[in-house]
């Protein structure tokens, strides 16, 4: 009997301490959204699903099913005007078959404020994009492996078209707990400029609710008659499946190495809806 009544309270402990965390996660959530509106996240291809804070993921939305995932943040950037940029925008990604999802992030939120303009808000572009996958890991293959590309519409004159026509996303299960996920895009920019962007991120479950993740990315692009641009940044976050149908996403990534831009901290949020 004494056994039964030790493991009855440690099983409520437990639940106790879980549902604790839920309620500081989601208060965490909820100051940050108050500070936060969203900067760019530094994703290459937009309107497809991840498993980590920035990364994508081979997997995709399963068939028939819905992710709508409002995302926020905020960018500082290191420079001579206390440049700072705040966004929102929501992704909308559909399960169009069981290996195949395409959707869009509609950016409704792009404002800049400096000490050389007063604060300038305009709606964002719009990123399209699609994720094929077309090996499974398992028995057979040791990672699955998936197709990703897009589109980016602009909305402003400021802003030019770019075309992702190709590009990589490979996810290895080392244990049920610990991934990895890495990618690559080659994107072709208006005005003859192109870019390149590669990443890979680590995740540890270590609860079936909360995922701490590191992720790096290195980013170049090469305008028409100038300079290459060239990015490495690190980010670390966590992601949180609060239920089956609601994932919290939040990270902060500064930049490690700048080449002919400046240097930036970006602070992100997401909320993942499945339906």
């Amino acid at each position: 009997m004494r056994e039964i009544t030790y493991v009855t309270n440690r099983l409520r402990l437990t639940i106790c301490q879980h549902g604790l965390l839920q309620i500081f996660i989601m208060l965490f959530v909820t100051i940050f959204m108050l500070l936060v509106t969203k900067a760019d996240i530094a994703r290459a291809v937009g309107g497809i699903s991840n498993s980590k804070v920035i990364v994508p993921s081979a997997e995709t939305v399963p068939r028939g099913k819905f992710e709508i995932e409002p995302f926020f943040g905020v960018e500082f950037v290191d420079d001579s005007d206390n440049t700072t940029r705040f966004g929102g925008g929501v992704r909308f990604t559909l399960g169009a078959l069981h290996n195949l999802e395409i959707g869009a992030n509609i950016n409704y939120l792009d404002v800049e404020d400096s000490d050389l303009i007063q604060r300038n808000s305009d709606f964002g572009d719009i990123e399209t994009g699609l994720k094929f996958r077309f090996l499974d890991e398992g028995e057979n293959f040791p990672f699955s492996l998936a197709y990703q590309g897009g589109v980016t519409i602009p909305t402003n004159n400021d802003a030019l078209w770019i075309v992702e026509p190709g590009g990589l996303i490979l996810t290895k299960n080392f244990t049920e707990e610990f991934s990895m996920d890495a990618d690559f895009v080659f994107g072709i920019i208006e005005d003859d400029a192109w870019s390149f962007v590669s990443e890979v991120g680590f995740g540890y479950f270590v609860t079936p609710w909360f995922q701490p993740a590191v992720e790096t990315a290195y980013a170049f692009e090469d305008p028409e008659g100038e300079d290459n641009i060239q990015i490495v940044n690190i980010t670390a976050g966590f992601t949180s499946p609060v239920t089956d149908w609601l994932t919290v996403i939040m990270g902060v990534t500064p930049d490690l190495y700048t080449k002919n831009t400046d240097e930036q901290v970006i602070l992100t949020a997401a909320f993942t809806f499945l339906f």
